[in-house]
């Protein structure tokens, strides 16, 4: 696999295998008035070893075979265009590049791949320019007017013919936007060879603003970008394990719901409210579902039955980590601990818990304190109770303001015994932040969770040194990492299910950093996760986190 993920390998842009300029040496039949060639794979045939004998990237053989992503099966019948794989049909024109254009726009004008302008001018790689000349490979047909892009039988069909059915006339496909369509198995009659049945697969549209074709490409692009990279790397690990499962990336940043969005399987969706919403309705005739991973404050779920929510609302979190805390702390005292001098940007959580243990019969203790925190500050805590310290804001400047008094406090014999509660925003705290943790004891509550330092982000790293040669941006979350649990989630679902996505099917799914567990939102609504990770971190570097 190394370094050629599936149908597509990210290195800030999307790219495909480069144009085809030389005739196969197959035979050609016609479908639905176009010409391909085709080859029936045979016993042993695999996609590495047909690139060889074919002379065809394998990358080639994926886009217009989708279905060959999960390996090739003997008597499958493999179809490449005839326009695009013909030398004497390969020509190139001239174009003008105008103001706003983009690689993908020209790719949907004149029925190419971006990968295939690129290939012709490299200095394209980078996006365009408004007064730029650029060479359009083309075929004939494209050059006395087509636009359409060339399509193969194994690619997004608006009917279904049995074998022993003539194909109807086939309605106007839409182009593709970015790769291919959704995937789907072709099979062939010995006895009519223009007949083909097509069976749909699963399928995994991920629809995010990637921002191809733009010149400077955008740190928020560029993460979007390590979610896809970490979806290929689960998607590949997932490949031979059963049920085939198509992913097809398109980039919102030119939103169009083509035919390979609407009816795929699922769809993971940009955060930009208005796409969502559309996303939402061009599914709401189908049985597909529009996964909400990056809009953490869109309530929508509550309301539309094809949304599901992947991140726990504040208030269901507050209430879980109530819940945690207990379970964790027991009927140790609370200690609301707050700078006067600083900020206090948690005062809602610490409002709602507060409240919570006066109505379980535990009158918290709140302590302000005056710039730094000294460990004399809790000297009004009783040597005979133990208490869970709760402070009142989550930033690393205020952390590092109380984290010493508080060791100073907790290593102290003589002193009362205390443990620390804080925020998801310490799974971000590293070097010295990050063993301070480690030395109070810390627990925390979090959406997501991944140990730095442990064996899943050094498989989520490994992972992207060896397909892409680059590791993940260091961010919190790691979008790799959230891209592989995704992809693995979904994927795992609909092998399970039959090709649809169940929300509620499987219960509690866990991967290396995030879990999920979803629950109706009420009749008339989606899907919502309710799962929450509370993690302790240990005074031996390690953490134990569990899933409420």
């Amino acid at each position: 696999m190394h370094k050629k993920l599936r149908t597509l390998a990210l290195t800030g842009a999307i790219t495909i295998a480069s144009f085809g300029t030389y005739a196969l040496d197959l035979p050609v039949k016609s479908v639905n008035g176009n010409r391909y060639y085709y080859y029936e794979v045979e016993f042993g045939d695999t996609v590495y070893s047909l690139s060889d004998s074919l002379g065809i990237s394998r990358d080639d053989i994926i886009r217009y075979n989708p279905g060959a992503a999960d390996g090739v099966k003997a008597g499958t019948i493999l179809y490449f265009p005839y326009e695009v794989f013909a030398a004497a049909g390969s020509k190139t024109i001239s174009h003008e590049v105008k103001r706003g254009e983009t690689l993908f726009g020209l790719a949907h004008r004149y029925g190419v791949t971006p990968d295939d302008i690129v290939a012709t001018n490299p200095e394209t790689a980078d996006g365009l320019k408004s007064g730029q000349i650029v060479l359009i490979p083309v075929s004939t047909d494209a050059i006395d007017g087509a636009t359409q892009p060339a399509h193969s039988p194994n690619e997004t069909p608006l009917y279904v013919a049995s074998e022993k059915e003539s194909h109807p006339q086939a309605p106007a496909q839409e182009p593709m936007a970015v790769g291919a369509d959704t995937a789907l198995v072709a099979t062939q009659s010995p006895a009519e060879v223009d007949s083909v049945e097509f069976v749909r697969e699963a399928s995994i549209a991920v629809m995010l603003p990637f921002a191809l074709g733009e010149e400077n490409v955008s740190k928020q692009s560029q993460l979007y970008t390590d979610f896809y990279k970490g979806m290929l790397i689960a998607a590949d690990e997932l490949r031979a394990a059963g049920q085939p499962v198509s992913i097809n990336v398109f980039d919102s940043s030119d939103f169009v719901v083509t035919d390979g969005v609407r009816t795929a399987s699922v769809i993971i969706a940009p955060e930009d409210d208005a796409q969502l919403g559309a996303l939402a309705a061009a599914v709401s005739d189908t049985d597909g579902y529009v996964i909400n991973i990056f809009n953490l404050k869109d309530e929508s779920y509550l309301t539309n039955p094809s949304i599901v929510q992947a991140n726990i609302p504040h208030s269901a979190m507050y209430a879980k980590a109530y819940a945690g805390m207990r379970d964790r702390f027991g009927d140790m005292r609370p200690v609301i601990l707050r700078n006067n001098n600083g900020r206090a940007e948690k005062s809602a959580f610490t409002d709602f818990i507060r409240e919570k243990y006066i109505a379980d019969g535990i009158a918290p203790v709140e302590i302000g304190y005056n710039g730094t925190l000294r460990s004399s500050d809790l000297d009004i805590l009783d040597a005979a109770e133990r208490y869970v310290i709760v402070p009142s804001s989550g930033t690393l400047a205020e952390f590092n303001k109380m984290s010493h008094g508080l060791k100073a406090f907790r290593d102290d014999p003589s002193t009362a015994a205390i443990e620390i509660f804080g925020y998801p925003d310490w799974t971000a705290f590293r070097n010295d932040a990050l063993d301070m943790l480690h030395a109070l004891g810390a627990t925390i509550y979090t959406r997501v969770f991944i140990n730095p330092e442990g064996d899943d982000a050094r498989a989520i790293a490994s992972g992207f040194m060896d397909n892409f040669g680059a590791a993940p941006m260091e961010v919190v979350p790691n979008q790799g990492a959230l891209g592989y649990d995704v992809a693995s989630m979904i994927i795992s679902n609909l092998r399970a299910h039959g090709g649809v996505f169940d929300p509620e099917g499987d219960g509690l799914w866990r991967g290396r950093q995030s879990a999920f567990r979803f629950e109706k939102a009420g009749d008339e609504g989606g899907f919502v996760n309710n799962a929450l990770y509370i993690v302790t971190f240990a005074n031996d570097k390690t953490t134990q986190s569990t899933v409420l």
